[in-house]
């Protein structure tokens, strides 16, 4: 009884101690008198600024593509579905306000955008504008090369397990020399666990996310990412989120339009020229092609021929 009764007192000592210890803390940080984290900000503005990225959906892509497993091909049986790229799809549309190069894209929280300066880069000195087909292109094979450089990482953890092959024999020799260079330099940086190297896991995972994040980017020719719009759009009835490029693009208006792009304009699709010049001639544009050195030399031959029959008639009515 005597030792309870000393262990009650031992407890309300310690109880004493910390309530005094923390209350000094919370007094000097000024409590009562903290009214504590507002639930939401007051402005409804920057309330959405901070929590709506998180409320968008996400953009879900799988690999390999998760579809009913029907073998078509004897390649697809042996080896299983061959993955591809799974791109944020872009609706194109036409507007009689808005022109004929408008798209928007449906808002995801993991979508990304080139930098403004690369784009702009990329449009400007490789003429890539409307058709970017072949940026697409590129795109892909990053995918591929990456996919094929993990498939090339795999084949090299599990030599790891096969103590009977000699990786430094061919051809096991070609994985090791195209891995083990990232595992020398990321030695002694990832701690082992319980005899593990983590650096194959990381590896793997970093792999699958750039393979990942390559279907999450939009290349948004011929404008700059950052003249996208943030609205909701009534799409097939329901709401949603989206990305809105619209009317003339800023390039376009800094830089000259490229060439092609014009004589299309002129010769194939004049309704897309009488309308950029109905709707941005105040700014100066020059929307029409160039004339060809050739053009240029049959403008000047033919008007030298009508000068030369004027200056004829003229000498031949003085005459009479």
């Amino acid at each position: 009884m005597v030792f309870n009764n000393r262990i009650k007192e031992v407890q309300k000592i310690v109880h004493d101690g910390f309530k005094v210890f923390f209350d000094s803390i919370a007094g000097f940080l000024g409590y009562p008198d903290v009214p504590g984290m507002p639930t939401f900000p007051p402005n409804q503005k920057l309330r959405d600024q901070l929590i709506g990225q998180d409320l968008l959906p996400k953009h879900i892509t799988e690999i390999p593509p998760n579809q009913v497993q029907r073998p078509e091909t004897l390649t697809e049986a042996l080896f299983g579905t061959f993955p591809y790229t799974m791109p944020v799809e872009k609706h194109f549309y036409q507007h009689k306000a808005e022109g004929y190069y408008n798209f928007y894209v449906e808002n995801y929280r993991n979508m990304y955008f080139l930098p403004d300066w690369l784009s702009g880069y990329i449009q400007i000195h490789f003429n890539i504008t409307v058709d970017h087909s072949n940026l697409e292109l590129c795109r892909d094979v990053f995918f591929y090369v990456i996919l094929l450089y993990g498939a090339i990482v795999s084949i090299r953890t599990t030599l790891f397990w096969m103590l009977a092959i000699n990786p430094y024999t061919y051809p096991w020799v070609f994985a090791v020399d195209f891995v083990d260079w990232i595992y020398d330099s990321l030695a002694g940086i990832l701690p082992c666990v319980v005899g593990i190297d983590l650096v194959p896991t990381f590896l793997a995972m970093l792999i699958g996310k750039i393979a990942d994040s390559a279907n999450h980017l939009v290349f948004t020719m011929p404008f700059l990412p950052s003249e996208g719009n943030k609205v909701k759009m009534l799409i097939d009835g329901e709401l949603k989120d989206v990305v809105q490029f619209h009317y003339l693009p800023y390039l376009w208006y800094k830089y000259p339009i490229p060439t092609n792009l014009r004589e299309f304009w002129y010769s194939e699709r004049p309704d897309i020229l009488n309308f950029m010049e109905k709707n941005y001639s105040q700014f100066g544009i020059n929307f029409r092609p160039l004339l060809s050195g050739s053009e240029v030399h049959s403008m000047l031959d033919s008007t030298t021929f009508i000068d030369s029959i004027f200056t004829t008639s003229k000498d031949f009515l003085g005459l009479l």
